[in-house]
């Protein structure tokens, strides 16, 4: 038996005897992605936005039932366990996991872990990284295969907290990620030629109608609302013509609601001076004290409404913002505080290459040569 996993596309290989009618035949079992659906994750048994996709059941094995589980940055389990153990195998991004009793451990792409029967943890995202992994589980003759219990009591603004060196320095951009990347360049630019096929490409490596809808969204913020309206048109257009191909693209999450007692300037300001590294409430920029009110925008809007929106994670927001500062003239001075701001959230020298990468191979050589221009003098 084995498994392939690409960044995209998971397909369960199954070379074994499988069960047809009322005999056994020697067949291997090809399950398309786009069959298997998306089912999302209830309030009661998770905190923060999760989904699974549900494998067949491994006919070799008889009743092992193994599906993928998709936790955006800061979501995780309530605790639980199960009676006949479980397998883990992270197979994209970061996250965290804890045995009752234990230390918060970090698990990365290629980890994979055994929770033992009866052993009572918690698992999901880390604080700034989406993270999923395949869950394999030997379902019991009788009952469920996991007992679920209260919820993990998390530190304060775990959901905001950054932890740059959890990053492993050989970590490279997502495909989801590269994808975004150029819809965000085109989108600033106006370059609805080049958009559509971009978005044809993103949707087609598994890129979710609401992330894309997000990123347009955020970079209104940089680029304007033209820009951003003409983007989301060009997104409707494409999906129209998709579906009438028969192509069923992933909606994706919604936005959460917004937190209790929600305060868009007491919250930006907290994610400003984040992600920022810099204390701006006390230590103001000089555009801040010459004009205080877009001080207040960039606060309540920017970072408050627009960054409490959960359906993309703060790395996503980052790559939106250097995608559109790289494309559009003029925006060196920007781009280079954004590049810093992307080493904080935990983005690394290696990514942000990867990043230009894909700028020279599928936005324009100009933008990648000025962007590895002032990489170069980060490192």
């Amino acid at each position: 038996m084995w498994f392939r996993l690409a960044a995209c596309c998971t397909i369960l290989w199954i070379n074994t005897l499988v069960f047809a009618g009322d005999a056994f035949v020697e067949s291997q079992v090809i399950t398309r992605e786009n069959s298997l659906g998306v089912n999302y994750s209830s309030a009661d048994k998770f905190t923060g936005k999760a989904s699974f996709s549900r494998y067949p059941v491994m006919p070799s094995q008889g009743n092992v039932a193994p599906s993928i589980v998709r936790f955006e940055a800061g979501a995780y389990s309530n605790w639980h366990s199960h009676p006949n153990g479980q397998y883990l195998i992270v197979v994209e991004g970061e996250g965290r996991t804890q045995e009752w009793g234990g230390e918060v451990q970090t698990i990365r792409k290629g980890d994979v872990i055994w929770c033992p029967p009866d052993v009572k943890h918690w698992h999901g995202a880390s604080a700034h990284s989406a993270m999923s992994h395949l869950a394999i589980s030997p379902v019991p003759r009788e009952g469920e295969s996991v007992i679920w219990m209260e919820k993990v009591k998390l530190p304060e603004h775990h959901a905001v907290r950054i932890d740059k060196q959890a990053v492993p320095a050989n970590s490279v951009l997502s495909v989801r990620q590269q994808k975004i990347i150029p819809v965000a360049a085109f989108t600033a630019t106006g370059d609805i030629a080049k958009l559509k096929p971009a978005l044809h490409t993103a949707l087609d490596a598994g890129v979710s109608i609401n992330e894309i809808k997000e990123v347009m969204i955020h970079l209104y913020a940089y680029a304007g609302f033209p820009r951003s309206l003409n983007g989301i048109n060009t997104l409707i257009e494409t999906l129209e013509q998709r579906k009438t191909q028969g192509i069923k693209d992933l909606p994706g999450k919604e936005a959460s609601e917004l937190p209790e007692n929600y305060s868009a300037n007491a919250y930006g300001n907290r994610v400003r001076n984040e992600i920022t590294g810099r204390d701006l409430t006390h230590n103001p920029s000089g555009y801040a004290q010459f004009a205080p009110v877009i001080d207040v925008f960039l606060k309540e809007h920017l970072f408050g409404d627009i960054f409490v929106r959960d359906v993309l994670s703060y790395q996503d927001r980052q790559l939106t913002t250097i995608s559109v500062l790289a494309a559009l003239e003029g925006t060196e001075a920007q781009l280079n505080a954004h590049l810093r701001v992307s080493l904080n959230v935990g983005l690394t020298i290696q990514q942000l290459s990867a990043f230009v990468d894909v700028l020279h191979s599928e936005v324009s050589a100009d933008a990648a040569q000025k962007t590895q221009r002032l990489l170069g003098q980060l490192q």
